[in-house]
């Protein structure tokens, strides 16, 4: 994504939209709906789209999904928290939901192209600080964006990961390999083959049985609001990019992972499902005292749910993260 430009702010004279200019980079409108609002932004012909709910005035929250995911992620969660007091903005990330895809021949990046599509939507908004909630990939991207620019970061909420794990640096080289056969795999399939369709039932199996732990009928129809587009009369493709299946996560070791995430300082919430597998975490106890010690605050919780909670167990999660902002410590 090219990410040059000059901020700048229209606001339609009706009220009931609001459009947001970045020169160079992008548009944003956004379509007032009675329970929340649709948004895109458009950078050089690609796209990020968003939802959102509240007064944009109030006082925000950036919210991002996991990976394969999509912003339709905490449409069960955020309707039971405060929202007279927050301005929720959910993102699809690049390749994922309606948002749009990379250039072929790349691929996508945590650490760098997630990392700064998150900067530019704060830039874009011109917010001073912002709360950070992220789920799974997401909670991965605000730790690196909260120690990245510890500045920005108010309080970070996490759902469901602690940290990624790395491969040991002996497999460094392998996992360089990997990628790029990956992605010429993938290459040489679209040159040959459509994208596969599916009946509705046929898709909404296919997320079910793909997730890491169980995800609620309810839950997978939520995830597909934003991730199916109908070709015919009963068939549809996915609209998320394939190549977020392999997702470029840092080629670092879990010491420089770690030393990565000692730079987190902020308030954080760290909230883990008792049947999601991700509480496993190799360096688990490492980290937690490492936030324990370097946080202003540091909150974590293992409740009942597995790594999609937020999304099947929704009552459970809420007030946690009620309480959390609501709570009046936050960095300066």
């Amino acid at each position: 994504m090219d990410t040059r430009g000059v901020f700048g702010l229209e606001r339609s004279s009706s009220g009931k939209s609001l459009q947001i200019v970045i020169a160079g980079i992008s548009n944003l409108d956004v379509v007032f709906r009675p329970e929340s609002k649709s948004s895109n932004m458009v950078a050089n012909k690609r796209r990020i789209e968003a939802r959102s709910w509240g007064d944009i005035s109030h006082q925000p929250v950036l919210a991002v999904h996991g990976r394969q995911d999509n912003a339709a992620t905490f449409n069960h969660l955020i309707p039971l928290l405060p929202r007279g007091k927050y301005h929720f903005l959910c993102i699809d990330l690049p390749g994922h939901g309606l948002s749009s895809h990379f250039p072929a021949g790349l691929l996508y990046r945590v650490l760098t192209d997630y990392i700064i599509t998150v900067r530019k939507v704060v830039d874009h908004f011109k917010w001073r600080q912002v709360i950070y909630m992220g789920h799974s990939l997401g909670g991965l991207v605000g730790y690196y964006f909260a120690g990245a620019f510890p500045e920005l970061v108010k309080k970070l909420i996490v759902i469901d990961i602690m940290s990624h794990s790395n491969l040991p640096t002996h497999h460094h080289t392998e996992l360089i390999r990997h990628y790029y056969e990956k992605l010429h795999e993938f290459e040489e399939k679209s040159l040959t083959k459509q994208p596969p369709r599916y009946s509705y039932k046929e898709a909404l199996s296919r997320v079910i049985t793909g997730r890491p732990s169980e995800l609620s009928i309810t839950s997978a129809k939520t995830l597909l609001t934003r991730d199916l587009k109908q070709v015919s009369e009963d068939r549809y493709i996915f609209c998320k990019d394939q190549r977020v299946k392999f997702l470029v996560f840092p080629i670092i070791s879990n010491e420089q992972h770690m030393a990565l995430l000692s730079s987190v300082r902020c308030p954080l919430l760290l909230i883990m499902g008792n049947q999601s597998s991700l509480k496993n975490f190799a360096l688990a106890q490492e980290l937690l005292q490492m936030f324990k010690k370097n946080c202003e605050e540091f909150r974590y919780f293992v409740v009942e749910g597995g790594h999609d909670l937020h999304l099947n167990n929704p009552e459970i999660v809420a007030p946690l993260v009620t309480n959390f902002l609501n709570s009046l410590k936050s960095s300066l």
